[in-house]
């Protein structure tokens, strides 16, 4: 009689609680996953704009105070040598959605000259350049409205503004971003939107934002005091900060989503180690009298000690990849699109969080049988014997 034979008979001696038992790993491991996958896309983003070296250049103020256009010649003229910057790129939101549904794209109106350079990590090919900078109405938008809207490469897009003077405008589209990260976006030319704005009465030549692409960290961090310290005694005073901490800045507008992730993280472990602890106890106490004729036999106490452990782990273990297994299939197989949350728009599932939360799973199985099988390891045969039931 092996310790594998006697593990699976223990599950299934009562397989209404295993059941149970496992329904509560899963359930909470399930969503586990999800948030730890929702961590790593956060790092893996924060890792990704922090090799872009782009500096974020707004008003002191709020970024929804306007800045004019043309201060992006002053900042140019601060590097003429461009031994610091690449380009300057000026945006201004326009908060699009399609006609007749609920969801605003990430969508920004951008310099048509600069964008390919400042966002070369889009990966515009000399062709959708030359379709970019040739079309007033191109446009680059990303995979998930793509898919849900039916756009394709040279067809037809229209957008209507979520903010005033709420303009429809209509687009071609020139290329479709697989990047996950920029799974929502939908970016066009300012000039376009400028033209528009004026026709209706509005002033245009301002933009929200100025994308400074930088050739190195310590160009960035030069450039960002002098960017600041150049337009400190002015109306439109400015505040730079690299592309990280700007984005930091809409994931805490949003909330604490990390700090969330973790507290979410504690209640699940602390949930599951209550549920696996009471079963465990509860088992041992049925069969104390079985444990008892098993060292009567000759089983020695490590093994005792093994059954006692192995099954509070194997019920962790089953329970969490009944969680586990479907959440990441959910997640690999058809990826959620515009989540909205923060800048992540796409949210996939993580290896590591797999990984991390299979780790997690058997450490609670582990802590909640391992009291059990302490007290299995040093049952005295002849007392279990006399104890009824």
């Amino acid at each position: 009689m092996t310790v594998t034979y006697v593990l699976m008979q223990n599950l299934r001696r009562n397989p209404l609680r295993s059941g149970l038992t496992c329904l509560a790993f899963a359930l909470p491991m399930a969503v586990f996953v999800a948030a730890l996958s929702f961590v790593v896309a956060l790092r893996e983003m924060a890792e990704a704009n922090e090799r872009q070296l782009r500096l974020a250049v707004h008003h002191k103020t709020s970024i929804i105070n306007l800045l004019p256009a043309g201060m992006r010649r002053r900042i140019e003229a601060l590097d003429p040598q461009r031994s610091r910057l690449t380009a300057v790129c000026g945006m201004r939101w326009f908060g699009g959605r399609v006609p007749g549904t609920p969801n605003t794209l990430t969508s920004l109106a951008a310099d048509a000259d600069t964008f390919p350079a400042v966002y070369a990590e889009v990966g515009l090919t000399p062709a959708e350049v030359e379709a970019w900078q040739r079309d007033r109405r191109a446009a680059v938008a990303g995979r998930g409205p793509a898919e849900q809207h039916g756009w394709q490469v040279g067809g037809r897009a229209v957008l209507e503004s979520t903010v005033p003077p709420y303009l429809s405008l209509e687009f071609t589209i020139v290329r479709i971003l697989d990047d996950p990260q920029r799974a929502n976006v939908f970016y066009f030319r300012r000039d376009y939107m400028d033209e528009a704005l004026r026709e209706a009465g509005w002033d245009a030549d301002a933009v929200n934002i100025f994308w400074v692409k930088c050739v190195s960290a310590e160009a960035l961090r030069s450039l960002q005091r002098d960017i600041d310290a150049l337009f400190a005694d002015t109306p439109d005073q400015t505040k730079s900060e690299d592309e990280n901490a700007f984005i930091a800045n809409f994931t805490q507008a949003a909330g604490d989503i990390p700090g969330l992730m973790k507290a979410m993280a504690l209640v699940v472990v602390f949930i599951i180690a209550l549920v696996a602890g009471n079963t465990m106890m509860m088992s041992f106490r049925e069969r104390t009298g079985e444990l008892a004729v098993f060292k009567a036999i000759g089983f020695q106490s490590w093994r005792v000690f093994a059954i006692v452990l192995g099954e509070s782990m194997l019920l962790a273990l089953v329970g969490s990849l009944l969680g586990i297994v479907p959440a990441a299939a959910v997640l690999a197989l058809a990826p959620a699109r515009g989540l909205n949350m923060g800048p992540i728009n796409a949210l996939e599932v993580s290896p590591a969080a797999v990984a991390g939360s299979l780790a997690i799973a058997l450490a609670v199985g582990a802590a909640a049988g391992l009291w059990p099988a302490i007290r299995g390891l040093r049952l005295r045969t002849v007392d279990a014997l006399r104890t009824p039931g």
